[in-house]
Order: C-alpha cells, then structure tokens, then sequence
C-alpha cells in the first residue's frame, strides 16, 4: 500500500466517524461546508486566513502539500486543505488552537537550528528531513515531542480535509455519487445464486 493509499484509508475512516456529543465535530463541519462552499461557488474572492497569520498560513500550506503532493491528481494545496485546516481551527477550543501554534513554532525553530532558516523558505529536501525526523517516533528526542505530535495532528487534519474537498472525493476517490440502476443484475459470483444455494 502507498503512501496515497494509506492516507486515503486513513481518512474514510475518519469521515465515517461521528462525534458522540450534541455538539458537531468542528472538523465534520467544516469538510460540508467545504464541498459546499466549492460546488456552489467555485470561483470565489482571495481568501484570508480567519486564524492564522500569512506566514502561519504559508507554513500549514507547505506542509500539507508534503504530506500529500501532486502526482497524477492535484495535491493538498490545489484542494485547499489550509483553507479547511484554518476554518476548522478557528472553531476550536483556545487549548486545541494553542498547542497547534506551539507546533508551527517548534517546526521554525528546528528549522532556524538546522538549517538557518524558517520551515516555509528552506528547501523541500529539508523540509522533508525535518518532517521525517518526526515520522518515527521511536527516533524522536524527548525534546521534540511537541514537534512529533504537532506533525501526528497536522497529518490527520491534512489528510481528513483533503479526502473531503471536492479533489479528494472526485478526482483522488473518483466517488460518482448515487447511481440509480435499471435493473439489478445480481450477484456476480455464480456460486452465490441459483437452486444450489436451496438445497
């Protein structure tokens, strides 16, 4: 299994999850909101972060894009996923909001020590260096624990909001909607129908 593909698993599984309380789950939210958004108004105004700052923005969009690039379908920053990943931020609680700037804070700051440099301006092979460091947790220094569970929440956030914009569910998942049939042909197994299946 891919990369891709794992991600994608990873992410149906997240979609059919429903939150148990009486409040809806801010991420489920947002992913309707989004298909929405983008089917009824494809073509709409430059968008402004409503959370973070530009540079903040910027950074969250690099990353999205490394954990699922383009290859033959668009990656996450054609699908927007920062734009879902700051709306749904937005709605979090100030403890949820925090602990995720304190990871976009620690990414710089490895960054600057390794390489002189913000996250969002040095290049993708250390940027990738920086990522993969935090992929294994085994691997992980007791001092970049903050920066692992930053990348472990920014992974699940990218992932869910790509698999619920309208590229991951079209063009990634190709999903055609329901599809009414004329006749229903059976089952396709011969062993499943027919008299033997009586006796």
């Amino acid at each position: 299994m891919n990369r891709r593909d794992l991600l994608r698993t990873i992410a149906l599984g997240s979609a059919g999850l429903r939150s148990q309380n009486a409040t809806a789950n801010p991420m489920e939210v947002a992913a309707r909101e989004n298909l929405h958004r983008q089917h009824l108004s494809p073509k709409t105004p430059h968008w402004q972060p409503r959370f973070f700052s530009e540079t903040q923005n910027e950074t969250v969009t690099v990353i999205a894009e490394l954990i699922i690039p383009e290859t033959e379908t668009p990656g996450a920053r054609a699908a927007k996923v920062n734009e879902q990943i700051d709306r749904v931020l937005h709605e979090e609680s100030a403890e949820i909001q925090q602990r995720f700037l304190k990871g976009l804070e620690w990414i710089d700051r490895k960054s600057r020590e390794q390489f002189g440099a913000d996250f969002r301006k040095v290049g993708a092979e250390q940027q990738t260096s920086i990522l993969a460091s935090l992929a294994t947790a085994g691997g992980t220094a007791s001092q970049d624990e903050i920066g692992r569970r930053f990348f472990e929440d920014i992974k699940r956030r990218t992932t869910f909001a790509y698999y619920t914009s309208e590229i991951g569910i079209h063009q990634e998942l190709n999903y055609k909607g329901n599809a009414v049939l004329s006749e229903w042909p059976g089952c396709p197994h011969p062993g499943h129908h027919g008299d033997s299946d009586h006796r």
